[in-house]
């Protein structure tokens, strides 16, 4: 729908126009209005006012906010009559509105992202065309095998689809989702803005919160896969248990597991892994774990079977699913004895149970520009603002409390908060607060967990765990906790990535020797040497730890895996595989930007790491940085095999 069109839209509804508008955030209004009209003046009166890109951080007074709804409804009364025509933004006008939108100078080297996200000009950038006309016709006789009908499976569905290259997704669910299927628990939500925890391609105007439950995220995922015709694609209920690679006929031969224990051998020429990294629960190894009498299970497999009410609850686990779930579950519950290994860093943030209703809704899918503005700043405010406070500093005179002064600061604006919410707990804050620097675990949003643990019937043990025996938990101390149920909320074996598939590459190798238990490497977190047309999306080094999207990272991954499928489709070629220097190159950098950045320091353990303390999670790269890193493939960076013409 181009502007002209939405206009006529959203005219068509005098009423609701207006009371959209009054519903709807000033800043992305105003930026909407300057960019339909080119009239800068706007940008110089708001200025003052914006602080940032939540709006929170904004003080327009009213009367200015008024008169920008006033003016924005009449000029779209106008271009809907035919009476004014829509102003085309020079580049250096949409560099003006983002900055005044977000209340600094956007650095160079975000715009393109900023760009691409928005899709301001409604093209959308990440999307590979190709450059050779024969192209398409010889791409039909190709076949790509995704691993995993998540978010990042699906986003590679869809670009496949576009190019027209035939694709199989095979997933071991019997519905996509991913994560967001298997995890059900209550207080299940993301902790990213989900207006831009969604595909750029994809924009969902209905959001009903900044911060959507999963069952929400679940009915979007649902919602893409119908929208873009991608079901009839997928096998439900097979797991992929090994990919062998053919080198005499380049191609993968992949064998699948049904549910019924018969297994299935399939043949592509490119397989790409999207099976996460969160998928496979770690049960901690408690002694006596097994012979518990009530029932036992992981928040990611959680038992809508098992009523909670009334019975005595033992929660093991404080990190980001624990946090959710213990307030939703704490008022329910007869007791709720929470074991805590090590606290984490929470923070509030003032828009998470924040609500938007169908006004805004409207807002988006009929003002101009709106949503599109709305976005850029969210992604503007959640993404490497805080980066910069993440580096060692080595001069710092408290390493054993935080990284530098910035990092320091933070960590005391944390303590004031904790000291807000339970300070006159003094029993309660020795137990809460961390002994490492702020960002060295994941942030976690405050989910009302501070209100929670002053119940009466919650308890926050620290001690240790000794063992388990039918009906309680018993402490090192010998102290003893009576529960009759017991819900672990301990993560997940991420460091053993991709596992337990067995992947089999040129001359044997496969990627369990290659990586060992814990040591995955690739080059961009996306391919591996040896592993010709193997790519993966959230590989190695490719998590998010200190801000943005991993639905971002995922749509940098899928434009870079289509651009090298664009190659080889192009030349002709049987297979593609990275070369060792760049792969090492690459492994290095990463290596040494990572040692000078929270995640490695050494007071600090975390699922980031694996058991040698080499950081194997993470990126350590600004969102701006990764973009750049994966926006255009360089062919130097591969060996590629082209069949000798007869």
């Amino acid at each position: 729908m181009n502007t002209l069109e939405q206009c006529q839209r959203a005219a068509a509804d005098r009423s609701q126009l207006t009371q959209s508008l009054a519903a709807a955030d000033v800043v992305p209004l105003m930026a909407s209005l300057v960019h339909l009209t080119g009239d800068e003046t706007w940008l110089d009166k708001t200025a003052p006012y914006i602080k940032g890109g939540w709006s929170f951080l904004v003080t327009i007074p009213e009367a200015m906010a008024a008169a920008i709804r006033s003016e924005l409804q009449e000029v779209i009364l106008d271009i809907a009559a035919g009476v004014r025509t829509p102003h085309r933004p020079s580049e250096a006008l949409l560099i003006r509105i983002m900055n005044t939108a977000v209340g600094q100078e956007v650095p160079p080297e975000y715009r393109p992202i900023l760009s691409e996200e928005a899709q301001f000009d409604g093209v959308d950038p990440r999307r590979v065309e190709w450059r050779d006309a024969e192209t398409p016709s010889r791409s039909k006789e190709y076949h790509v095998l995704i691993i995993g009908a998540g978010l990042s499976g699906i986003a590679m569905a869809i670009r496949l689809a576009e190019a027209g290259i035939p694709y199989t997704i095979i997933e071991k669910n019997s519905e996509v989702g991913g994560t967001w299927f298997e995890n059900i628990y209550p207080g299940i939500a993301v902790d990213t803005p989900n207006h831009f925890y969604s595909y750029s391609f994809a924009p969902n105007p209905n959001w009903s919160r900044y911060f959507a439950t999963g069952g929400e995220i679940q009915k979007y995922i649902l919602e893409c896969v119908e929208r873009f015709g991608i079901r009839d694609r997928i096998r439900f209920g097979e797991e992929v248990v090994a990919a062998d690679y053919n080198e005499p006929a380049a191609r993968w031969n992949i064998v699948t597991k049904a549910k019924d224990g018969s297994s299935t051998t399939l043949s592509a020429n490119a397989v790409v892994s999207a099976v996460g990294a969160l998928n496979r629960p770690s049960i901690p190894k408690i002694p006596g774990l097994d012979t518990f009498d009530g029932p036992v299970f992981h928040t990611a497999r959680w038992r809508e079977d098992v009523s909670l009410e009334g019975k005595r609850v033992a929660l093991i686990g404080t990190g980001a699913s624990g946090i959710q779930v213990a307030p939703k579950i704490a008022p329910t519950v007869a007791k709720l004895s929470i074991f805590q290994r090590s606290p984490h860093w929470i923070i509030k943030h003032p828009l998470y149970f924040s609500e938007l209703g169908p006004d805004v809704h409207w807002a988006m899918s009929n003002i101009p520009g709106y949503m599109k503005w709305f976005r850029f700043m969210l992604f503007w405010a959640a993404s490497d603002g805080f980066h910069a406070t993440l580096k060692i500093d080595p001069d710092w005179t408290k390493p054993e409390l935080s990284l530098n002064p910035a990092n320091h600061k933070m960590r005391e604006d944390l303590i004031a908060y904790y000291e807000s919410k339970i300070g006159h707990r003094p029993d309660l804050m020795k137990k809460v607060i961390p002994c490492y620097p702020p960002f060295g675990k994941r942030m976690l949003r405050d989910t009302n967990w501070f209100e929670m643990l002053e119940r009466s019937n919650v308890d926050l043990v620290t001690d240790d765990i000794d063992h388990v025996e039918p009906g309680a938990i018993v402490m090192k101390d010998g102290s003893r906790h009576d529960v009759d149920v017991i819900i672990l909320a301990t993560g997940f074996e991420a460091a053993k990535m991709i596992a337990p598939l067995q992947v089999i590459g040129r001359d044997g190798a496969t990627l369990r020797d290659l990586w060992g238990e814990d040591d995955p490497r690739a080059y961009l977190g996306i391919t591996v040497p040896k592993f010709p047309n193997f790519f993966m999306i959230y590989g190695p080094n490719t998590n998010l730890a200190h801000g943005g999207s991993a639905i971002f990272h995922s749509e940098c991954q899928v434009r870079y895996i289509m651009q090298a499928l664009r190659e080889m489709l192009e030349r002709g070629a049987a297979w593609m595989e990275c070369r060792e220097s760049p792969f090492n190159d690459y492994n290095a950098k990463v290596d040494d930007k990572l040692r000078t950045m929270v995640w490695a320091h050494p007071g600090v353990t975390n699922w980031y790491k694996n058991k040698k303390g080499r950081v194997i999670m993470n990126s350590p790269w600004r969102l701006a940085e990764y973009r750049d890193l994966t926006a255009t493939i360089d062919p130097e960076d591969f060996a590629f095999e082209t069949p000798s013409k007869p």
